[in-house]
């Protein structure tokens, strides 16, 4: 059932909350067909968009008497498409998945960088360390290759923004100090660009 009278975000929010008829309905019916959109152009699957979507809603409704939310509806369910995307990959995937993404940025940024990359040891240099990294460390990291701000990571694993600028940083510097005891002859500005993606 549509709420028919105009309805500010705080209230459908406490409507939700209180149980009020239709209140839940509304939120649904007023963003499904967006978050089914983006959730589908991430995974160019019908079924799978169609089951992230419910899987949201549905996680929603079942904490809905608890509910907080101190952005708005939209912002709210986007950072929730992200975490659930995240959570539905597995941590090989994701690694695989941002790692790939990362180089082929680094290839269209500099070509040389490429070329020093050409046999592939240090790709997988960087795959082993990035391993080795801290559990919020690795998310954090694979999240800013695959292009995720600093806010709608702070917002998906549930960490302050510093903290997460804090675990990018540390971890440009683990991968600086194991790529120059491996690799000694990669040029500055292979790490200039990897700062300028990660930053």
């Amino acid at each position: 059932m549509r709420i028919k009278a105009a309805i500010t975000e705080s209230e459908l929010l406490t409507g939700i909350r209180n149980d009020v008829p239709g209140m839940f309905e509304e939120l649904f019916n007023t963003h499904w067909e967006a978050l089914y959109r983006q959730a589908y152009h991430r995974l160019h699957d019908q079924s799978g968009a169609e089951d992230l979507v419910q899987d949201i809603f549905t996680d929603i409704w079942e904490r809905r008497h608890s509910l907080v939310i101190t952005t708005s509806f939209q912002a709210y369910l986007r950072a929730a498409l992200k975490y659930h995307l995240i959570k539905r990959a597995s941590k090989a995937d994701l690694q695989q998945k941002a790692m790939e993404h990362l180089l082929h940025r680094m290839e269209t940024i500099e070509v040389s960088v490429m070329d020093i990359m050409a046999a592939g040891e240090i790709s997988r240099t960087l795959n082993e360390a990035v391993q080795r990294f801290p559990e919020n460390m690795r998310r954090i990291f694979l999240m800013r290759a695959e292009d995720f701000t600093v806010a709608e990571i702070a917002t998906a694993l549930g960490l302050s923004e510093q903290t997460v600028k804090n675990n990018t940083t540390d971890a440009l510097r683990r991968l600086r100090v194991v790529l120059a005891q491996k690799h000694p002859d990669i040029p500055p500005s292979f790490y200039l660009v990897l700062l300028f993606i990660l930053s």
